[in-house]
């Protein structure tokens, strides 16, 4: 966080001083008690946080930057739980967190300054992060994939960390705990890595372009031993064992994700993991006999069309192969995280799989959005016990086994079955996701799903489910509500506001939709709609400009400035008219007190704390 030495008259968005802030803490921590609040989330991507140094044009929450950030948002808005997206392995060209693997995390987010310590065994020096790679990243604002997969980017330090990490004794404390990950990680750890080896013996990361034979290395069980044999020699362009190379990769990520995540506790903020359902490659490669040969999952567009968007784990074999491999992926992903966000639950549950359109080459059929089309099969696949099976006995079961409570398991149940879902996950304590982002009487509303009635997403109880404005997929907060000022009756009528000034400003429809989240116990928003940008993370179906979104290295400044032109979380006014409404519409001492921090964060002044107390000294 930079601190700028213009005046006071000409910068936006006051900031508090270091006694206001501690005054302000104590009262937000009240108007919490109030409330009866738990979980206040940031949906959080690494790609997204910024970098004070050594910008390679990627964040991650490895770094110290992403500490900073995280007791920014803590202390400024209550946020005690980061929701964060999925962490496995992309490419230059296959840049969604959601089409990553399962278990590897990807190299991209490791944190290269760290590598300087001496629990890191010193593996770079200053020396080496004062490169090319490091110093040519000019926009620091959105994310520069070519400049992360550049031949001289992350894996080409990666490498020169690795030579030095073969030089270390065998005694060091480093190689210990790499002979240590090993052995936990032996389910997944060496497969994976053998995947990287085939695709070196191929010349490609398509193991669609293989030989027959490394295709189908792991079709068995226990897979061609004579082959993984030859794939553990296999060696690349450098010289280097690539199977020892990419367990080295993962024992760094794992290190850095377990170290980062001990430091977000200590503040007092929980982290949970996105787990999808979707898998990869890699992943398919490696337990090719749970998945179905020829099905994938999908998903209804509308106008009849069904795209097919990720390979199908065979639900026939759930009792099998594809029940083992769920339970290892969750067990994993519960020692990673404090919880687990569930991407696309109703999959689990209520499973829609497809066959792929194929064109007379064979090639995959895509429709002008570049969506791959295919057909909805006769005859769906039924999970045992209307879907609870898997919830209970493989996702719930792996929580218990690292010490997770059932409602640190956050299930999205958003479109497609969704609604038939619900049946299945009564009475099991997970946290189920919903958003307001399309609101109305009958769905998307804290009143209707704390209301009695014969709808499913009723008769909830407040800790029951975590809410935002939106997913990642999803309009920024800002354009919801230009586009649909018709919200303002309901946020009127549940907060006890002035319809008519909500329907003539948007940004007061913002503020009113944010302290709807706060009438409830659980509540989430995206980091861009926290800070108050209107930049969108993911728009579904299209390709160019998506996984982009990065928050400003003065992000303490923007979030400030935007809060003084009625953009961002401006918390105590959230946390003010959610009392209120509890209340009648009444005010009382404590929302006077929220009131008036809620009026300083919209003054015009000094846009960090540090230049306020010089200020105001």
């Amino acid at each position: 966080m930079k601190v700028s030495n213009v005046a006071p008259s000409v910068s936006f968005g006051r900031a508090f001083t270091t006694k206001e802030q501690r005054e302000y803490e104590k009262v937000q921590a009240q108007a919490r008690q109030e409330l009866n609040l738990d979980k206040t989330a940031a949906t959080i991507f690494d790609f997204s946080v910024p970098s004070s140094k050594n910008d390679t044009g990627i964040g991650t929450t490895f770094s110290k930057d992403a500490q900073l950030l995280a007791g920014f948002l803590k202390s400024l808005c209550g946020v005690n739980a980061i929701q964060l997206q999925p962490q496995g392995e992309i490419s230059n060209y296959v840049r969604s967190p959601y089409s990553s693997t399962g278990f590897s995390l990807g190299m991209h987010i490791i944190d290269l300054n760290k590598l300087q310590d001496d629990n890191y065994g010193n593996l770079l020096s200053s020396q080496d992060l004062n490169c090319s790679y490091t110093n040519r990243v000019k926009d620091h604002d959105s994310v520069n994939y070519d400049n992360v997969f550049a031949p001289d980017g992350q894996r080409a330090m990666l490498k020169k960390a690795y030579k030095n990490f073969q030089g270390l004794d065998s005694s060091s404390p480093l190689k210990k705990e790499f002979k240590k990950f090993q052995k936990e990680n032996a389910y997944w750890l060496e497969r994976d890595a053998l995947f990287e080896a085939a695709a070196v013996a191929n010349g490609s990361k398509d193991m669609r372009t293989w030989s027959y034979r490394d295709q189908n290395v792991y079709a068995t069980k226990d897979g061609d031993t004579a082959r993984i044999a030859e794939l553990r020699s296999v060696r690349d362009e450098d010289g280097d064992n690539v199977v020892d190379f990419e367990e080295f990769v993962q024992f760094i990520a794992d290190k850095q994700q377990q170290e980062a995540k001990k430091e977000f506790n200590k503040k007092g903020i929980d982290v949970y993991g996105d787990c999808q359902i979707g898998f990869s490659q890699k992943d398919v490669w490696t337990h090719k006999s749970a998945f179905y040969d020829n099905y994938e999952f999908g998903c209804e567009l509308g106008g009849g069309k069904i795209t097919c968007w990720s390979p199908a784990i065979n639900f026939d074999k759930i009792n099998g192969e594809a029940g083992e491999l769920l339970y290892q992926k969750f067990n994993l992903f519960f020692k990673r995280y404090n919880g687990a966000r569930v991407d696309a639950a109703w999959q689990l549950m209520k499973p829609l799989i497809a066959e792929p359109y194929k064109n007379g080459d064979g090639s995959d059929v895509f429709d002008n959005n570049g969506n791959k089309l295919g057909r909805k099969i006769d005859h769906q696949p039924n999970v045992p016990n209307n879907g609870q099976y898997i919830i209970k006995n493989i996702i719930l079961k792996a929580a218990a086994n690292n010490k997770v409570s059932s409602d640190k398991v956050f299930l999205e149940l958003l479109g497609g079955n969704s609604y038939d879902s619900l049946d299945a996950v009564k009475g099991l304590g997970t946290t189920l996701i919903h958003i307001t982002r399309y609101a109305g009487d009958d769905w998307g509303r804290v009143k209707h799903y704390e209301k009695s009635g014969s709808n499913k997403y009723q008769n909830m109880r407040p800790g029951d489910y975590i809410i935002g404005p939106g997913t990642h997929d999803d309009d920024s907060l800002i354009q919801q509500t230009k586009d649909n000022p018709s919200r303002a009756r309901l946020l009127a009528q549940d907060l006890r506001l002035n319809q008519g000034e909500l329907e003539r400003s948007h940004k007061k429809l913002s503020d009113a939709v944010f302290a709807e989240l706060f009438t409830t116990k659980n509540q989430f928003a995206t980091l861009p709609d926290i800070l108050g940008s209107e930049r969108r993370i993911n728009q579904p179906n299209v390709t160019a400009g998506n996984w982009s979104y990065r928050a400003a290295q003065e992000y303490e400044k923007q979030y400030f400035e935007n809060l003084a032109q009625g953009q961002g979380l401006n918390t105590p006014d959230a946390l003010s008219k959610a009392i209120k409404a509890k209340h009648g519409g009444h005010a009382n001492g404590l929302t006077d007190k929220l009131d008036r921090f809620a009026s300083i964060l919209r003054e015009k002044g000094p846009f960090t704390r540090e230049e306020a107390d010089r200020v105001y000294a």
